[in-house]
């Protein structure tokens, strides 16, 4: 049977996934616009649909050239199980959009699905929407086909959430108070929404007055994630190598500091750097690996500027997009650290927990506050810190208040002096993050909380 035959099979309920920003593929491009940690939620989401009975489509904004290969981004692309397809939309526009502007584009790309499903002889009994913009998508669709199929809302984030969380200087350019409106006019139209964090929860309540009925956290796919011998990374040290001023040989001494996202202000990547300096004067056996794409303009250009002017050039590793190498990547760093002030979950903190390192991260990173802290952290204040909130020294991570420079210092150095406790909070991570945040019993979960079977069926 052809892959678009078995994908026809009309005995399996039809998912629509709406993804509208960002390139999406099969194999995530990490480090471009609006690409990386929702794509992975996506994908894994849809595999473990299709594990329990289901076919998805995966719809994506399209009609334009890919970012890195020029190569258009049209028709469909099938899942190697042919049960899942990415069908990418043209709304005539031609180029990348922002998804903070693409409520304009939202008709045309609802009209294109129609159109697609139509000439397909196809229907669809389930849409699940990721972000504002494919909900609104979603709305649109079921308003255009006359069809009320249920209509599941992932927002990943929430423009309130992220308001408060944001200088108001940078408002404006991303039309946050736009989004807020948005999303408030989509809950009215929903089935229900799915929470991906206790923060996002809270949020939907506080902010929205509306409860969410459903919860999925992104979960980590075991497989991929998980600890690994130096034998299975044969070879990582020499890429390492490749990349920097380092010898593969220097490179096995070091205890590495790692950071993988998307090159982004958000990020503050220039907190990462300027905490590691000092902590590199304790610890002169430290090498920081963090992740800078030159594609990303002047956050990388500010970025570079930081390391150069701290005097680590020697002392840093510049990550390109390394998706492939990934979980050696994790196998060889002693902590990891994310100091992001935006982040709908944190799922690389989850990824490195999952490999069995210890996690530094902001207290605005929900995975670590709300999971890795565990049950009793302990209070480090430190001294001279910047902000008015303590370090919170935790089971499997450690979390600093945002834009803590000493604080970031301080909890590096401590996990880099102490293998004992490096080891112990690195063991205790992985314990919390497997096997609770795995997409097969997660999605389960949501499937029966939905009404349905894993056999792709209504539930009597």
């Amino acid at each position: 049977m052809t892959d678009a035959a078995q994908f026809r099979d009309r005995d399996r309920t039809h998912v629509l996934m709406i993804t509208n920003h960002g390139v999406h593929e099969w194999d995530v491009v990490p480090g471009l616009p609006d690409t990386g940690g929702q794509n992975v939620y996506v994908n894994q989401f849809t595999e473990a649909l299709v594990a329990q009975g289901y076919r998805v489509t995966i719809v994506n904004r399209g009609g334009y050239p890919h970012p890195t290969t020029g190569e258009p981004q049209a028709g469909i692309r099938m899942h190697p199980s042919g049960r899942a397809r990415i069908l990418y939309l043209d709304d005539g526009h031609g180029q990348f959009v922002r998804k903070e502007d693409m409520a304009e584009q939202i008709p045309a790309l609802a009209a294109d699905l129609e159109r697609v499903l139509r000439e397909d002889d196809d229907t669809y009994d389930l849409i699940i929407s990721h972000y504002w913009d494919a909900g609104a998508l979603g709305v649109e669709l079921n308003d255009r086909s006359g069809r009320r199929a249920p209509h599941v809302w992932v927002p990943h984030s929430l423009g309130a959430l992220k308001k408060r969380n944001m200088d108001s200087s940078t408002w404006a350019d991303l039309r946050i108070d736009e989004r807020i409106e948005h999303e408030r006019a989509l809950i009215a139209r929903l089935d229900g929404a799915v929470a991906t964090s206790t923060a996002i929860r809270d949020t939907f309540i506080d902010d929205y007055g509306y409860e969410p009925k459903y919860f999925l956290p992104p979960c980590v796919d075991t497989d991929r994630y998980r600890p690994r011998t130096e034998a299975e990374c044969e070879g990582i040290y020499d890429f390492l190598a490749e990349i920097s001023s380092f010898t593969a040989e220097a490179l096995r001494e070091r205890l590495i500091v790692t950071e993988i996202s998307r090159t982004d202000r958000t990020k503050r990547k220039d907190i990462l750097i300027r905490a590691f300096a000092r902590a590199r004067e304790v610890v002169p056996a430290a090498a920081l690996a963090v992740a800078l794409d030159p594609r990303a303009g002047a956050a990388y250009d500010d970025a570079m500027s930081l390391v150069t002017e701290l005097g680590l050039e020697d002392d840093v590793i510049v990550l390109g997009s390394v998706w492939d190498k990934l979980p050696c990547i994790y196998a060889v760093t002693s902590v990891y650290c994310t100091p992001s002030v935006m982040e709908g979950f944190g799922m690389s903190a989850q990824e490195a927990a999952a490999t069995s390192k210890p996690v530094v991260s902001s207290d605005l990173v929900p995975y670590t506050r709300e999971y890795l802290l565990g049950d009793a952290p302990d209070a480090l204040i430190v001294a001279g810190a910047t902000a008015d909130e303590p370090v919170l020294i935790g089971e499997g991570a450690i979390v600093v208040p945002a834009d803590d420079v000493p604080g970031f210092a301080e909890a590096l150095t401590l996990l880099l002096i102490d293998e004992e406790r490096r080891n112990e909070m690195g063991a205790r991570a992985l314990e919390i993050t497997v096997p609770y945040f795995t997409w097969e019993a997660r999605t389960r979960d949501l499937l029966d909380d939905l009404g349905l079977t894993a056999t792709g069926a209504a539930s009597p």
